[in-house]
């Protein structure tokens, strides 16, 4: 009698025990309490879709312990929340290391659960990676009530922390290696029993002895088929049962269907027996998934190293003395000393002390840089030699490293619709792989030769697994993340690289874009009768202190005192306005202050300056070209792109600017909306666009573009809002992304025609009965060997 297996964690139900639960309108039979509580959860929240989708067994569940709700009610601490949340608004957002995940269902049992939780506005749950991003309002519900919840489904939540990320990679290696080791082993002592009965055929051999060798290649198969192949066989079952198929069916019918042949021959004494091949095709096979996981680790790695630099602790430093605090815990105006060797916690400006700084994790520029009294430091850079006491400018979650690594982490929970079509053209695949099999062993069976119909369906169903065709996409994209992301290019949305390439328009904002951004006044026109020049200028100054745009930087050298400005309003794209001694004060462009476009007096001024709807000065600026503009709008007139400059700049320094770089297309003088209008219209004429900015006034753009760019001095509006981040304010990373994105699109192609073209020369030679099984199973591996180092190239480009 065959014993029961726990229908939660497939593991084997102890006697005597009698823990049932009805699931899917079935009674169901468990192994523990905990496995039963675990469903009767599932049920209760009306989620049991999640047996019928899960592709795995779940882990055994366990009753949540004492101990363990202590340790969970621990995060619910103020102090500990400040340390591992972010603020957003009125809620918080953490990542969460999940463990106990198998499959894609159990991602989307964990947020099916979270989500209906009323405190709880947005929860993604990536199954490859083990983690999820909770976005909740801890003024409703307490963290560790959500991680009891998960704790309840039979996984185990915890903060996430980047060390554990190592030893997981560790875990996972160790059992990859005892898998190989096991299956290497037995390959080995199977094979020279398979030359005793190999030799034995010629040279002649007794039944007694025959039989003996037999059983014992049986006795040391069978570790190899229920330890080294299990992940194969467990993954191909759950498929089954979900009425699924994945690229493990096929290998494990090809297992199952020689392991069995060779059992029936030694058990009735008939027919050959092929143990050494079954050993071979599963060594084989881990070898190459070895290569693989190793492979993609390198990969995966490549886009998390920043996660390693994240400082924890700090000196606070009050003059005479420092204490020991948690990075998280600094705040914009605090002292700190670092050390030499030490790790700089947070963005800020040196006080006091002379050293050189490594910056090359976030600027890639390994030279070290000098640091003295007034020079910026950045969070996650190390201290070389000297001791530095730092004024904070910017906390850890809000400094640029702070910001690259939230980022990047968005990156994590999203899904290319690349890596989509690539997927179901997979379980496409399988399905006629599958059809073509069992056609190829009733035509040999039946029509052709009945000894080696065997064999050859063996050969077509290891041969052409599309291991190499699921992988052709992810490993790519994967690399040319990662690559870019050293570069100082932080892509926040994955449709970029299936974007770009398409590219045949790219939209400029000229203001500190296309332009330094960094203004002078350089003249200066009064036409008041009540105010001198300077106090106007002090006027524009105070008014010009409520706006991030590069032209309120312009004014700052002529703030000499504060007024008491009332009712400050700013108008995106237009100008400032206020109230002061019951005048109405205006500055910006001609229409926003109340005055005739056409009057003379502006000729030549890009800002205007109102009282009360009467012309109080005009305003003359200077803005130099970044060095590296020119170079890259020839290169990228050589690429055939369309150039536009989209400006709210009304003057004649737009025309100018246009006419020194050789840009025909100019939109003058917009709104956002004009600007999106400008963008919409060149989308419907079919064009693939791409805008650049830095602005707030250039969001509304990124939206209506395809694809949207952003400086990181830009505003921290367009850098939310922008698809890509240039790190380091080099508009020549424009030229990288787009050659990145080609390079990427082009590697894929190469992996989908690779493994498109391999499985279209093999299955025909599989049919027809000239591929063996060794043979296949190299080519096999190969193959998606082939496809993962493909896809590394991108990482050295």
């Amino acid at each position: 009698m065959l014993q029961q297996r726990c229908f939660h964690c497939h593991e084997p139900v102890p006697a005597g025990t009698d823990y049932h639960c009805e699931v899917l309108s079935q009674p169901q039979v468990f192994c523990c309490a905990g496995c039963q509580a675990v469903a009767e959860t599932i049920v209760a929240q009306g989620l049991s879709d999640y047996y019928k989708f899960r592709s795995k067994a779940a882990n055994k569940a366990n009753a949540v312990p004492a101990e363990l709700k202590a340790k969970l009610q621990s995060y619910d601490s103020t102090e500990v929340l400040q340390e591992l949340t972010e603020q957003i608004g009125d809620a918080q957002r953490i990542e969460l290391s999940v463990n106990g995940m198998s499959c894609a269902a159990c991602a989307w049992l964990i947020e099916r659960q979270l989500q209906q939780n009323p405190a709880v506005k947005r929860v993604s749950v990536n199954s490859g990676t083990a983690r999820c991003e909770l976005v909740w309002d801890a003024n409703i519900t307490p963290l560790s009530l959500l991680l009891s919840q998960i704790t309840e489904l039979g996984y185990q939540a915890s903060p996430f922390v980047a060390d554990l990320e190592e030893q997981n990679f560790r875990q996972e290696m160790n059992a990859y290696l005892k898998r190989l080791a096991v299956s290497g082993i037995m390959t080995m002592q199977v094979m020279m029993l398979a030359f005793g009965l190999y030799f034995g055929e010629f040279s002649g051999i007794e039944a007694q002895y025959e039989g003996y060798l037999r059983w014992v290649s049986l006795l040391m198969t069978l570790p190899v088929m229920a330890y080294a192949a299990l992940p194969f066989s467990s993954s191909a079952w759950r498929a089954l049962k979900a009425r699924q198929l994945n690229m493990d069916v096929p290998i494990t019918l090809a297992l199952y269907y020689t392991f069995i042949a060779s059992l029936y021959a030694t058990v009735f004494d008939t027919g050959e027996v092929y143990f050494e091949s079954v050993c071979m095709f599963v060594f084989l096979l881990q070898l190459g998934k070895f290569f693989e996981f190793r492979a993609r680790k390198q990969a995966r790695d490549a886009t998390s190293n920043l996660l390693k630099v994240m400082p924890v602790s700090a000196t606070l430093w009050d003059g005479e003395h420092g204490t020991a605090t948690s990075a998280r815990r600094l705040q914009s105006g605090d002292h700190i000393l670092v050390k030499a060797g030490e790790t700089i916690p947070a963005d800020g400006v040196v006080e006091s002390g002379v050293s050189s700084v490594d910056e090359s994790m976030l600027t890639g520029e390994y030279k070290a840089v000098s640091k003295q009294s007034g020079d910026m430091v950045l969070a996650g850079s190390i201290n070389h030699d000297g001791i530095l006491v730092v004024r904070v400018r910017s906390a850890l979650t809000e400094s640029r490293l702070g910001q690259i690594i939230a980022l990047q982490q968005q990156t994590l929970h999203q899904k290319p619709a690349l890596l989509e079509k690539t997927d179901r053209i997979a379980r496409f695949f399988v399905q006629r792989l599958l059809v073509i099999a069992t056609v190829t062993f009733c035509a040999w069976y039946f029509w052709i030769d009945a000894d080696r119909a065997f064999w050859v369906t063996l050969s077509v169903l290891v041969a052409t697994c599309p291991c190499a065709l699921s992988l052709a996409t992810p490993t790519a994209v994967t690399c040319a993340l990662a690559q870019l992301n050293r570069k100082g290019i932080l892509i926040k949305n994955q449709h970029v690289l299936d974007v770009l390439p398409r590219l045949s328009k790219i939209f400029f904002d000229k203001t500190g874009t296309l332009t330094q951004g960094r203004f002078s006044l350089t003249a200066v026109q009064s036409f008041s009768q009540h105010y001198q020049q300077t106090e106007l200028l002090n006027l524009m100054a105070n008014l010009e202190q409520q706006s991030e745009h590069p032209i309120a930087r312009a004014f700052s050298p002529y703030f000499q005192q504060p007024v008491a400005l009332e009712q400050v309003n700013l108008t995106v794209g237009a100008g400032l306005s206020a109230w002061y001694q019951q005048q109405l004060l205006r500055i910006g462009r001609p229409e926003f202050c109340g005055l005739d476009p056409q009057d003379p007096r502006f000729a030549g001024a890009q800002v205007c300056f109102s009282i009360d709807g009467e012309l109080a000065a005009t305003v003359q600026l200077a803005d130099q070209l970044r060095p590296e503009v020119e170079p890259l709008v020839t290169a990228l007139k050589q690429r055939q792109l369309k150039l536009a400059i989209l400006t709210g700049d009304g003057s004649a320094a737009a025309p100018a600017v246009a006419s020194q770089l050789g840009i025909t297309e100019l939109w003058q003088g917009c709104s956002p909306e004009q600007k999106v209008e400008a963008i919409q219209q060149s989308v419907q004429a079919g064009e693939t666009v791409l805008m650049v900015g830095d602005g707030i006034n250039d969001s509304p753009c990124f939206h209506a573009a395809h694809v949207s760019v952003a400086l990181d001095s830009g505003t921290e509006l367009s850098k939310n809002q922008a698809d890509v981040v240039l790190l380091h304010n080099d508009l020549q990373q424009l030229q990288m992304l787009i050659d990145g994105a080609r390079r990427a699109r082009t590697v894929v192609k190469q992996n989908l025609w690779w493994a498109a073209g391999y499985n279209l020369v093999i299955i025909p030679l599989a049919v027809c009965g000239f591929v063996s099984p060794y043979v296949a199973v190299i080519g096999m591996s190969c193959s998606s060997l082939l496809v993962v180092s493909n896809s590394l190239r991108l990482l050295k480009a």
